[in-house]
């Protein structure tokens, strides 16, 4: 297993961990999103990619939209039942985070 995917699993488990206690509490998603743009950060800065404050910014709000989006249809889907929305929360922030670290793992080794 390649260091770089290794840093991508070790995000995804923060991430479970982080949705996973933070799930009841309404707006913790930003916390999901910072994580997501300092895993992007460090992922480039392992490749030897050099990101500028534009890309990050760009980066951040497509993060943000895009976990906000996913976030909110699995829990929108899931309201009658609060449990199993705050596990459908953790299960969206692991995979959106696993597969994210992966697809910017591959952008950057170009």
């Amino acid at each position: 297993m390649t260091y770089i995917f290794q840093k991508s699993v070790i995000y995804t488990l923060v991430a479970g961990v982080v949705a996973g206690l933070t799930a009841p509490i309404p707006g913790t998603s930003l916390l999901l999103t910072g994580l997501e743009i300092y895993m992007l950060v460090d992922l480039a800065k392992r490749n030897d990619y050099k990101l500028g404050l534009k890309e990050i910014g760009y980066s951040a709000v497509a993060i943000y939209g895009l976990s906000t989006i996913l976030q909110d249809v699995a829990l929108e889907l899931l309201t009658f039942v609060p449990v199993i929305g705050w596990g459908a929360e953790v299960i969206v922030a692991v995979l959106f985070v696993f597969f994210l670290g992966n697809l910017a793992s591959l952008y950057f080794k170009r």
